[in-house]
């Protein structure tokens, strides 16, 4: 908590009901007051109905769902009418989500886009030069550089981080009053979400602006928060002080450190000296490292580092410019074309299940796809495997028949990880897959995944930000830094006696673990005698 509200109402929720027209409401009777400068966090479970009471303030009702009954003002206009969104959206109140992805035009370039927002706020008589200031004046705000080349990037060219910035800026654009902040930081490595976290906190700051943040990270929301009130189910169960509602999560976390698997010799997934380029930017440089059969390997770094680049160039959705992937049998495991290798043999789950699942599909048209394509299945064989799928992800098997709106964000990346499953591969590269899920929903995803690990004997390449998943569910733990492989061990060695200034930046601003290797987890690692030495990839 960093400022009291004016005490000035600012916008007002009262009563507000949402959901589909015969179903079970998603927002129940809600009412939510924010005064002018104040942050309010709304936090609670996947599914509680966070974000649908947030994006209410920028007149915007998901598909599939209305309003059934209350009302909302922001600066006294109804943003839920034509006229009351087109007046507020950009200018009063701004929204800034998870996935800048999402946000920016992936076509345009950024200095361009930074620019249209500029236009699209100003007065008709407004030049090329003053807008040219503008855009020069919001990315510096941001700590974006300003110079013609970073202008000429497209998103893709840029890391999450600085694409997150970019995203902010044009949020900006409109020295809005009220912002909806949608887990900003969620996508982010450690570092980056704590540089993160000081600019939204200066950002708000200036002027006094007042915020709506929906977040599933307590040190974000006890940071930034003057209240936060906590919805279950649609309803808000509590309301208070930060310190009051968020006391359990912020205690101190014991990861519970794996013993890593003995590597056998040659078994596993071989990744030699592999390098990828984004046009002419290097963005993966001689990377060399074994996952052995059966195990989880991590792959952590800061944004930018090449994670994502990586996954995708072992799942062969990206070309691999020098060096090669292979699975223990010799046979190359993903070059551009894949035809060597049995179709499906390796599967990526991506970040985003919105984005990975066709939404016109329902689940069961969705798993039943590879089934056909990969594995040659009839009708009935098909129906009987997406049932059996469903199972394993513990999924109910009614939900075949829903389409992605209608499913909560854990039982999305639990269908993606069932499609993954219908090829029957050997490996899952899995990156970010817990990112826009709450800590609760995603401890339940990636024990499943160890349980599904374990049973079906896969090889896992787990890509994310969070440190404390790491020690809790991987074995061994790759660190990248600018594209290059800089530390590679074990969980317990890489995190407790980090080598590499990299990994003791990521580990310092990781809260959690921090606060749990500072409460003895590096002292129980050394007595249990894991002297695993790392060997450099």
């Amino acid at each position: 908590m960093f400022r009291k509200g004016s005490g000035v109402t600012l916008a007002h929720v009262q009563a507000l009901t949402i959901g589909p027209a015969d179903g079970p409401a998603v927002v129940r009777d809600v009412d939510l007051t924010i005064a002018r400068g104040e942050v309010v966090a709304l936090v609670g479970r996947s599914g509680s109905g966070k974000t649908t009471l947030a994006l209410t303030l920028l007149g915007h009702v998901r598909p599939g769902l209305r309003v059934r009954g209350g009302t909302v003002r922001v600066d006294g206009v109804d943003p839920l009418t034509a006229e009351g969104a087109r007046r507020l959206r950009g200018e009063r109140v701004t929204f800034l989500g998870q996935d800048p992805a999402s946000a920016l035009n992936p076509m345009r370039r950024i200095g361009t886009q930074v620019a249209e927002a500029v236009r699209l706020r100003a007065s008709a008589a407004s030049g090329r030069a003053w807008v040219g200031t503008e855009v020069a004046r919001l990315l510096s705000g941001v700590g974006l550089p300003v110079d013609d080349s970073f202008l000429r990037r497209y998103p893709h060219g840029v890391s999450g981080g600085q694409a997150q910035r970019v995203a902010l800026a044009v949020a900006l654009a409109g020295s809005p009053v009220l912002m909806v902040l949608d887990e900003p930081t969620s996508g982010l490595d450690s570092v980056t979400a704590q540089d993160t976290r000081a600019l939204v906190i200066d950002v708000l700051r200036e002027h006094g602006r007042a915020a709506v943040l929906v977040s599933h990270d307590p040190h974000l929301v006890a940071g930034l928060a003057d209240r936060v009130v906590e919805l279950d189910a649609g309803r808000v169960v509590r309301e208070g002080a930060p310190r009051d509602i968020l006391a359990a999560r912020l205690a101190p976390v014991r990861p519970r450190l794996r013993t890593a698997p003995i590597e056998p010799p040659s078994a596993g997934l071989v990744i030699r000296d592999v390098s990828a380029s984004h046009g002419s930017h290097r963005v993966v440089a001689d990377v060399t490292l074994r996952v052995p059969a059966g195990s989880c390997t991590a792959v952590v770094g800061p944004s930018g580092s090449g994670k994502s680049t990586l996954a995708r160039c072992v799942a062969g959705l990206h070309r691999i410019e020098a060096g090669t992937v292979r699975w223990e049998d010799g046979k190359p495991a993903a070059d551009r074309s894949r035809t060597p290798v049995p179709r499906g043999h390796i599967q990526l789950v991506q970040q985003d299940p919105v984005g990975a699942l066709n939404p016109r599909e329902t689940v069961r048209r969705a798993l039943s796809r590879p089934l056909r394509g990969l594995r040659r299945m009839d009708a009935d064989r098909t129906r009987a495997e997406v049932d059996r799928l469903l199972g394993l992800v513990r999924l109910p098997v009614d939900i075949a028949d829903r389409r992605p709106a209608a499913l909560s964000g854990g039982e999305r990346q639990r269908v993606a990880l069932a499609r993954a499953l219908a090829a029957n591969p050997a490996v899952l590269v899995c990156d970010e897959i817990t990112s826009a899920l709450d800590p609760e929903i995603a401890e339940t995803v990636l024990d499943l995944l160890d349980e599904l690990r374990v049973g079906l004997g896969l090889t896992v390449v787990l890509v994310t930000h969070d440190l404390t998943l790491v020690a809790r569910h991987a074995d061994q733990v790759a660190v990248l830094r600018q594209g290059r492989l800089v530390e590679w061990g074990p969980v317990e060695d890489v995190l407790t006696r980090p080598r590499e200034a990299v990994t003791r930046q990521l580990l310092a601003s990781a809260p959690s673990l921090a606060t749990a290797e500072a409460a003895g987890v590096t002292a129980a690692a050394e007595a249990a005698g894991a002297d695993l030495g790392r060997a450099p990839a």
